[in-house]
């Protein structure tokens, strides 16, 4: 019988990114996610010409560039797996990599539970319903957030089309999250107002016992309220200037087997939750490049788009 890893390392390589026998892996991982790692190179070495592995330290933040040796080789295969404590999604290396052909799929923060509990989904149904949402996305002008929490949040989507992350990276250049499951955009810069209230979890502090509350202003956060990571967010804020409190990216989850357990890779695909971010946005065709993107996860959304309701209290209408 297959190790669970390895069943699932072959179900994201085979069903997911369609390895070819005459392609070339990449696998980049750290250390506190070298099992999985591990998996993935034993099994894609069965599977693909050359498979490659190459252990990294961990970055300091989501979005934070890997070395440059190795991020100059994320072009020179076909395909790349990077399970890695720290996101490196909203990456140039990552972006110039897909650009120039590169199948990826980043799974920041994965764990084996979250692995093996995620990765055996249904992918034919959960691709049909993303891309269902994606298009309704797509198709609006505005969007309205509501939470019981005190979320109250709006923003114009400037005519920009919603991604969908289904688990399909099968084309030349396709970019991705495994696990998939949610469709999201990046909100039009400026245009996003009101209070938002974050009470699933948030990166800084995994699962939260107290709301998160930001205030947004002219599409960036303006203000924090007092909160046990506000320091440590500020500081972030300091550091990156203010390119990162951009509000980057809204979020829906599709994925059924996915629960919020305070890991962001998991809780932001969670069916019937809704995500929203600070910082770089030019992933999912925005205009902000900054090395920092934090998703904030918010329980049973009410979600307006234009003057229809979509979704009330976590479930689609």
């Amino acid at each position: 019988m297959m190790d669970p890893l390895e069943e699932c390392a072959q179900i994201a390589l085979s069903e997911c990114l369609n390895l070819g026998r005459q392609e070339q892996l990449l696998v980049v991982c750290d250390p506190p996610c070298a099992e999985i790692g591990d998996a993935f190179w034993r099994v894609g070495s069965a599977m693909c010409r050359e498979a490659v592995m190459v252990r990294i330290s961990p970055r300091k933040q989501n979005g934070n560039e890997p070395p440059l040796p190795v991020g100059e080789w994320f072009g020179q295969f076909d395909v790349a797996v990077m399970p890695t404590s720290r996101s490196l999604s909203h990456t140039q290396a990552r972006r110039k990599a897909c650009e120039g052909g590169t199948r990826i799929a980043t799974l920041p923060g994965i764990t084996p539970d979250v692995f093996v509990r995620t990765l055996r989904a249904d992918w034919k149904k959960l691709g049909s319903l993303t891309r269902k949402l994606s298009g309704q996305l797509s198709a609006a002008s505005s969007v309205r957030i509501t939470t019981r929490a005190g979320t109250e949040l709006s923003f114009g989507t400037g005519g920009r089309q919603a991604k969908a992350d289904d688990g399909r990276l099968i084309y030349k250049g396709a970019f991705g999250n495994l696990p998939a499951g949610e469709t999201y955009m990046a909100p039009l810069e400026g245009t996003t107002e009101g209070t938002l209230v974050v009470d699933g979890s948030f990166p800084l502090t995994g699962l939260l016992q107290t709301p998160l509350v930001l205030k947004i202003r002219k599409g960036k956060a303006v203000d924090v309220a007092d909160h046990p990571c506000k320091a440590e967010l500020e500081q972030l804020f300091k550091k990156y200037g203010p390119f990162a409190r951009n509000i980057a990216e809204f979020g829906v989850g599709t994925l059924d087997s996915a629960r919020i357990t305070g890991n962001t890779l998991e809780d932001e695909k969670v069916k019937g939750t809704c995500h929203i971010a600070l910082g770089d946005n030019a992933s999912m065709g925005g205009n902000v490049r900054v090395q920092m993107h934090l998703d904030g996860i918010l329980r049973e959304p009410t979600v307006w788009l234009d003057d229809k309701m979509w979704m009330r209290d976590g479930r689609m209408e």
